[in-house]
């Protein structure tokens, strides 16, 4: 075969040969040379450092995966951009490497010990209390990261905590400040309040049919009768999918049986805690409790402490401050004074709860779960083929729902998975209910679903049988409520302008006690709220006295009145009547005090982040990032 090639080199066809191999492997050499340069040159620089568009790449597909397992595929793709994701991964990939070079500038390091220990306590790698190396690399491969890059990360987080410890304790807010904050969020104020329903307003005049239609023409989009879909499904909830499948709470107990050994609850204590700010009476305090007193007594022998029953729990759910000193005492042994930057803390334990195997009762209803899980997915198979011929075959899913005994459910919903009369058509888990409807309105008329799983909570297949597009009534099937719903703005406009005649004439709380029976209105008085009640729909005033208008009435002074729209289809008119005390406890106080403190920490570690900023000079390579989103 040499020889050959040797005979045959001087000739031209021979040499063109030669030469396209030559290009070819040439060229295949540099384009995986041109493809590495591609890829790791640099989207972003952040001082001396650099992001490349393999990392930059890496990290947007892990946030894109995270976002879409979090909203379960509900965002599609194409929208991630216009919602700026890559604009925060890469801004938290810039704060990590300021970050970095501000820690390597400082020369900060921590011990091998010191990381190994902060991995140890990390409550995702434990079991029983105790650390678990396979939990631990289970936990990695989960997140697809090597041993190693896990070690740098835990390690720049321990150092970036330090950091910026050090940096936020520093600062502290000035008590003037804390207590103004305090005293506008807790200090009470009491209202007088007036409610004008429009329901009560007296027309004057009928609307002509001229009239009704004009408004009909004006408000058209409110009239719009929205997609319908009539849809036939068959829901393989969990108590369907037990029936199917033949699982029996023999089998279940059986489940538990094999598996009791790792169903245990960790030990638990009863607790009760105690806080002073001042560290004369916590000593006071400690010297009664190595008496035997307890803390609930000696609140009341000791004035100034908060008093907190903590009541049963894990080693985990506390403090981490706490947790060592707790869980190491015997039943009806108190801590030693415990200082924070919160105050003197101390804590008592009435009784251990030892670490114990659940009962078969605790722990039924996931252990039936965890059967399902591992048993349907071949059943389900089986039901698919099943109802896949018989669709084939022209049956109903309804007459398959009959074979299986179960119940197929037919109804017309829109897309918020309600019916004509505005009411929910499903009784499934919420989970389930949003997968059905999302699916009836993604599928076209005519054509079912195929089997739709979703993890832990069912199965359904659905048939959307009809699609009723939304539309323009006929004016004449609406006219009667289409003349409803302009008295009711003419009403609301007669309200309106009784509120506002009785807000310019109400100059104190005896006018507006005239002008509410004048009117023949309803008065309220000595309603008492902290700007922490405004937002809290719980409270019975809610509804007549809303969030918007309740926070203008903060601003008002005594008796002065102001008038804006409620929620139960009227206005109301506030006046205040007086400003009131701090009646929050020690204790909310104390929250306050903390979450204040905490803001104020955010604030600063932010602050520092911007600074850094500054200090360095951040390029974004524009062309190449949009090259990458498209």
């Amino acid at each position: 075969m040499l020889q050959v090639f040797r005979d045959h080199a001087h000739k031209w066809f021979v040499k063109l040969l030669f030469w396209i191999l030559v290009l070819s492997f040439g060229l295949w050499g540099i384009g995986d040379v041109i493809y590495k340069f591609l890829t790791h040159r640099p989207v972003v620089k952040v001082g001396k450092h650099t992001i490349s568009q393999e990392e930059l790449s890496h990290n947007l597909q892990k946030e894109h995966a995270r976002i879409q397992e979090a909203t379960k595929g509900k965002i599609p793709q194409q929208e991630l951009k216009a919602l700026g994701v890559h604009n925060s991964v890469i801004n938290r990939l810039v704060n990590h490497l300021l970050v970095s070079d501000q820690l390597e500038k400082m020369d900060m390091g921590t011990s091998d010990e010191a990381l190994k220990e902060q991995i140890h306590n990390m409550p995702a790698f434990k079991t029983d209390g105790q650390f678990d190396p396979e939990k631990f690399l289970s936990a990695l491969n989960q997140q697809s990261m090597s041993e190693a890059n896990f070690l740098k990360e835990a390690r720049y987080g321990l150092l970036a905590q330090q950091l910026f410890s050090s940096i936020s304790l520093a600062g502290k807010l000035p008590e003037s400040y804390t207590n103004s904050l305090i005293d506008a969020l807790m200090r009470e104020k009491v209202f007088a309040i007036v409610e004008i329903r429009a329901d009560r307003q007296i027309l004057d005049q009928t609307a002509s049919a001229e009239q009704i239609e004009s408004y009909y023409e004006q408000n058209k989009n409110k009239y719009i009768v929205p997609e319908y879909r009539d849809v036939t499904v068959l829901v393989l909830d969990n108590k369907a999918l037990r029936q199917i499948l033949g699982i029996t709470d023999s089998q279940i107990f059986q489940s538990y049986e094999s598996k009791k050994e790792n169903l245990k609850y960790p030990e638990r204590r009863d607790i009760n805690g105690l806080t002073y700010t001042q560290e004369d009476k916590a000593q006071k305090a400690i010297e009664m409790a190595e008496k035997g007193v307890s803390l609930k007594k000696i609140e009341k022998e000791i004035p100034g402490g908060e008093f907190e029953k903590i009541g049963l729990v894990g080693k985990q759910q506390l403090p981490a401050f706490a947790a060592e000193e707790v869980f190491t005492l015997q039943a009806g042994k108190t801590t030693k004074v415990i200082r924070t930057g919160f105050g003197f803390h101390i804590f008592e334990v009435n009784k251990i709860e030892q670490p114990r195997i659940a009962t078969f009762e605790e722990v039924k209803g996931e252990l039936e779960s965890q059967i399902i899980q591992e048993q349907k997915s071949v059943k389900l198979d089986e039901i698919r083929s099943q109802i896949d011929d018989a669709i084939a075959a022209g049956q109903s899913l309804s007459d398959v729902a009959a074979k299986l005994k179960l119940t197929a459910q037919t109804f017309e919903v829109d897309a918020q998975g309600k019916n004509a009369e505005g009411k929910s058509v499903l009784t499934v888990s919420k989970g389930l209910s949003d997968s059905i409807i999302e699916k009836a309105f993604s599928i076209e008329q005519g054509l079912d679903s195929g089997f739709v799983d979703v993890t832990g909570e069912g199965a359904f297949v659905l048939t959307v049988n009809k699609v009723n597009s939304a539309h323009d009534p006929e004016f004449s099937k609406i006219e009667r409520k289409v003349r409803k719903d302009w008295e009711m703005d003419e009403k609301l406009e007669l309200a309106s302008r009784l509120a506002a005649l009785i807000t310019s004439e109400a100059k104190s709380l005896n006018a507006l006690v005239s002008l509410s029976n004048k009117h023949n209105l309803t008065l309220s008085t000595n309603l008492t709220l902290s700007r922490f009640d405004i937002g809290n729909p719980e409270r019975k005033s809610y509804a007549l006295f809303p969030v918007t208008l309740a926070e203008k009435a903060f601003m008002l002074a005594p008796e002065k009145a102001i008038a804006g729209p409620n929620e139960t289809g009227g206005f109301t008119v506030v006046m205040l009547q007086k400003v009131g005390d701090i009646k929050a406890s020690k204790k909310e106080i104390q929250d306050l005090l903390s979450k204040i403190n905490n803001m104020f920490q955010e604030d600063i570690c932010a602050a520092t982040i911007n600074s850094l900023k500054e200090q360095h000079k951040i390029e974004i390579n524009q062309e190449m990032l949009s090259q990458m989103m498209e």
